[in-house]
């Protein structure tokens, strides 16, 4: 038999060591998992109940409560913000959160989210990994987040980091199929065939529990497939570990560009042509790669003397080759030196220092053949940890591991309350001995839930005693052990959505919701420093990965999409050469942070409220508490409102003026009115004129005839006074 690999005897005896180490806390781990999907009592427990006519059951109060804290931590999407560690790199470094927010959708972030912090609560820890597939994307290379199963990851038992960063090594070790295997390595298929079936750690069957499993797992499925097609299983170890690597530090005065070079790079970047131009005035150097190129074409065309002369035609200047002739421009003649880099590394030109770097180290192994190595281009782990109940080990205690024991002994009150039911309502049907087939009677006639009893009619009847009753403190006992594993997870049944947990007054849900939000916050901060270490090494890993132009669309937090062009390159409008690239993410450093509280739920109605309140003191706009809503496109929805309110307003300064015209209307009709009274009255000023004008010449008419009347009546009584003596006289 051939010696074994140094490499993999290294990684079955660091595996070997961890799993040794870390036996009770992934067994504890299972167990917790199995609880948490319902699987709470032993066979044991189980077979002893049976025996006392009792069912096992669960009224499952953890299941609940952690689906509530998962669905709390991932609400929403994490938002992240970006920045260049230089000045220089600020306007690239804002792009990064786009790409680090790309990466994230293109890996289905929410959901890889929502497994590592399912394994946070029930595991005690949960694990992501990146990683980059050079195939992805047609060849061009894609970044992507993953959460993996804790119970496969084998950590350095020395490693106090909440995140595995101080840890001397991490092993990833998973069994396959041998199909599977070579699906993942095609080209690896006739090691991978060489591989043997002997596993070095234990896996999950093995380290389970007592408990009765109830749920199929993956192990299961993966153990039956396996046996039903005679594949072989195999067991892949991948070994991570931190390796310092000679790197090469170079500085370029002429372009102000600082590289850090592998030495594979670095003798590369040595090779380099490079010029040395000298004139009358100067010596300068050119590293440019667009000088270089147009140098060397100079070069090719002219030879490495050249000068300056005016054409007698055109008047203009031209290039000729050799020194100066009598019509040249005096001093013009130029030298050019053709050198590399290596050159002016070694006189000084460009700064040069050999540093070390960390660099992690990737060793995989399957069935004890050493499969590939690889030098990872990153600082940290690819592997990073969230735990828990974090014990300065990677051992953390899991949330359901807190509250097992309260759960139990929920279970087992449950169990008795139900027994003592179906006893309390069972009936006893009393028989005389001999009087029939007792049997018989069972079978035929007594019901679920009836005993049968015989008598001797001879010693008298039987009395028959109910079931004590079952004391009240037993229902307390059971509140107030629900009401604990909700303070000790943090989650309450008002937070459940519980209706019977919701105070009497609107303002009173908002404060105890606000209140019990802030024991998840504390979880918050774990998870977030987690995304956060993700972040550093996926901008590690686009630094590497995404060095062509790319286009990467994005769905903003307004439902509008972005589009992100990267490492584009730039050409001059009119002779064509390359300028460099726009957006080029291979150089620089930058830092991509989660925007802290990102993820958590807020109570809209509260939030919305508040901000109604700062729209009405005019501090803040409408855009802004739309934003707070779940309306889409905001920015249309405010255009089409101030589309909507410019027509509003048309319509009510035309309905004002409608107004104003009716107003004015109003007004002259009653001036016409007015008028009209006005020359009435004055008609009937003229007609009444005219009636006392008729009746005074009536009057003076009728005067007149008066005094003619009287004359004549005086000369009757005169005539009659002188003719008749007996006559009284009249009177004037």
């Amino acid at each position: 038999m051939p010696e074994k690999n140094p490499e993999v005897k290294i990684s079955e005896d660091l595996l070997r060591e961890y799993a040794s180490v870390r036996d009770s806390w992934a067994s504890q781990a299972t167990e917790d998992n199995e609880f948490r999907n319902g699987v709470q009592w032993t066979k044991s427990q189980i077979d002893a109940l049976r025996q006392r006519a009792q069912e096992p059951l669960v009224v499952n109060v953890i299941y609940p409560a952690v689906e509530q804290a998962k669905a709390m931590l991932t609400a929403n999407s994490p938002r992240f913000q970006s920045t260049g560690r230089e000045s220089s790199d600020v306007k690239t470094g804002q792009i990064f959160s786009d790409l680090m927010s790309w990466v994230w959708e293109n890996s289905k972030g929410n959901t890889e989210l929502k497994q590592a912090i399912d394994d946070y609560y029930v595991k005690g820890m949960g694990c992501f990994m990146v990683h980059h597939d050079p195939q992805a994307d047609f060849g061009k290379g894609d970044v992507f987040v993953k959460a993996i199963d804790p119970l496969n990851v084998y950590i350095d038992p020395s490693s106090q980091d909440a995140y595995s960063r101080d840890a001397s090594s991490i092993i990833v070790s998973k069994l396959y199929s041998e199909k599977q295997l070579i699906s993942m390595y095609p080209d690896l298929e006739e090691t991978i065939l060489q591989a043997t079936e002997v596993t070095v750690a234990p896996q999950t069957e093995a380290i389970r529990t007592g408990l009765e499993s109830q749920i199929v797992s993956k192990e299961d499925i993966d153990a039956q497939r396996i046996n039903s097609t005679s594949d072989r299983e195999l067991e892949l170890i991948d070994r991570y570990e931190k390796i310092t690597v000679p790197h090469y530090r170079v500085f370029d005065p002429y372009l102000n560009d600082e590289k850090i070079l592998e030495p594979g790079d670095f003798e590369e970047y040595a090779q380099k042509p490079a010029y040395k131009v000298f004139n009358q005035e100067n010596e300068r150097i050119i590293t440019d790669d667009n000088e270089v190129a147009r140098y060397e074409e100079i070069e090719k065309e002219f030879g490495n003397v050249f000068h300056l002369a005016i054409n007698p035609m055109t008047q203009e200047q031209v290039m000729m080759q050799g020194e100066e002739t009598p019509n040249a421009l005096e001093g013009s003649t130029t030298i050019l030196t053709r050198v590399t880099y290596a050159d002016l590394i070694e006189t000084g030109n460009i700064l040069m220092n050999e540093i070390e770097l960390t660099r992690i180290k990737q060793t995989v192994s399957v069935g004890g053949q050493l499969l590939f190595i690889n030098v990872l281009p990153l600082e940290d782990y690819p592997i990073v940890t969230m735990m828990n109940g974090h014990n300065r080990n990677p051992y953390p205690i899991s949330d359901v591991r807190l509250v097992k024991g309260l759960q139990s002994y929920i279970n087992k009150i449950r169990s008795l309350i139900v027994a003592h039911a179906s006893s309390s309502t069972n009936v006893k049907l009393l028989i005389p001995r001999g009087s029939m087939n007792k049997k018989q009677l069972e079978e035929e006639w007594a019901r679920a839930g009836t005993a049968v009893i015989e008598f001797d009619p001879e010693l008298g009847t039987p009395i028959v005693a109910g079931p004590i009753p079952l004391p009240n403190e037993l229902y307390k006992n059971e509140a107030d052990a629900k009401a604990d594993i909700e303070r000790i997870l943090g989650i309450y049944a008002l937070m459940q959505g519980d209706p019977s947990a919701t105070p009497q007054t609107y303002k009173g849900t908002l404060a105890i919701d606000e209140y019990g939000q802030r024991r998840i916050k504390s979880k918050r901060d774990d998870i977030e420093e987690c995304i956060n270490q993700v972040a550093k090494i996926v901008v590690q890993y686009i630094q590497y990965t995404y060095t062509t132009m790319k286009v990467m669309r994005l769905l903003q937090p307004n439902h509008k999409p972005k589009e992100v062009k990267i490492n584009e390159p730039v050409y001059d409008e009119l002779s064509g050469e390359f300028l460099g690239k726009l957006n080029d993410v291979t150089v620089g450093k930058y830092d991509v942070l989660v925007v802290s509280g990102s993820t958590l739920p807020s109570n809209r109605y509260a939030r919305f409220e508040y901000y109604m309140e700062l729209y009405k003191s005019g501090i803040i706009d409408q855009i802004e508490v739309l934003k707070q809503t779940e309306v889409a496109n905001v920015e249309d929805v405010m255009n089409r409102s101030s589309k909507m309110a410019a027509l509003m307003n048309q319509v009510q300064s035309q309905g004002d003026r409608i107004k104003d015209l009716e107003g004015d209307l109003q007004t002259a009709r009653r001036e016409l009115v007015h008028a009209r009274q006005r020359v009435e009255v004055e008609k009937f000023k003229t007609d009444l004129e005219q009636s006392a004008n008729r009746a005074d010449m009536a009057s003076k008419l009728y005067a007149a005839r008066s005094d003619d009347e009287l004359k004549k009546i005086k000369n009757v009584v005169a005539e009659q006074e002188a003719t008749n003596d007996e006559i009284i006289p009249l009177e004037e």
